[in-house]
């Protein structure tokens, strides 16, 4: 009699992770991905985020309210040369992110909660906004390594979103940000808050 494998929920969401980075690796091939690529990946990621099973806050819990920083990443896999880099970001409180690009193509894909992206282009003196779209449940936006877009969460319900990367995060020091305040573009600095995704 054949025995039955009952899988843990964390092996559960290792599995069904791994079988989309399969199908998106196959999606972006050996070729630089171009917006239609970019699209079917994003579809391929909100096809995921459906399984909120596997993925919900208590999963991938924000920071505690009152810290430094109101988000965080969870690294849920990359591949051994850095390449195609999925993050569960977290968020809780408000978020501000200035304008800024990635140096790498991005999709960025809603699980639950709503985060505002709004999309700019540059000026002599700055950026100026051209349009906006909301990364909720079922919908998403995708970025080409030179487009710049800024994020924005309001206190409330608390946001987890994916946020894949064609190179991983801690590979790109050369990504730049517009100071408003300075009134110039400045490095961003390494994100300070990447944690390995829960067992």
């Amino acid at each position: 009699m054949k025995r039955e494998i009952i899988m843990t929920r964390s092996e559960q969401r290792k599995e069904r992770i791994a079988r989309s980075m399969t199908r998106i690796r196959d999606l972006a091939g050996n070729q630089a991905p171009n917006y239609e690529t970019l699209g079917k990946i994003k579809g391929e990621l909100i096809e995921l985020a459906r399984e909120k099973d596997l993925f919900s806050i208590e999963d991938f819990p924000p920071p505690d309210a009152g810290g430094k920083r109101s988000n965080c990443l969870y690294r849920l896999s990359e591949d051994e040369d850095h390449r195609f880099a999925l993050y569960a970001n977290a968020a809780q409180g408000t978020v501000n992110a200035p304008p800024h690009d990635h140096t790498t193509w991005a999709v960025i894909v809603g699980i639950t909660g709503e985060e505002e992206n709004r999309f700019y282009k540059k000026r002599e003196d700055g950026v100026e906004i051209f349009d906006k779209n909301v990364v909720q449940e079922g919908a998403g936006v995708t970025l080409m390594p030179d487009d710049i877009h800024s994020i924005h969460i309001t206190e409330g319900e608390p946001v987890l979103n994916f946020h894949m990367y064609g190179l991983a995060l801690e590979q790109l020091p050369g990504r730049n940000y517009w100071s408003d305040k300075n009134k110039e573009w400045k490095v961003f600095p390494p994100h300070t808050d990447i944690r390995e995704a829960r067992s």
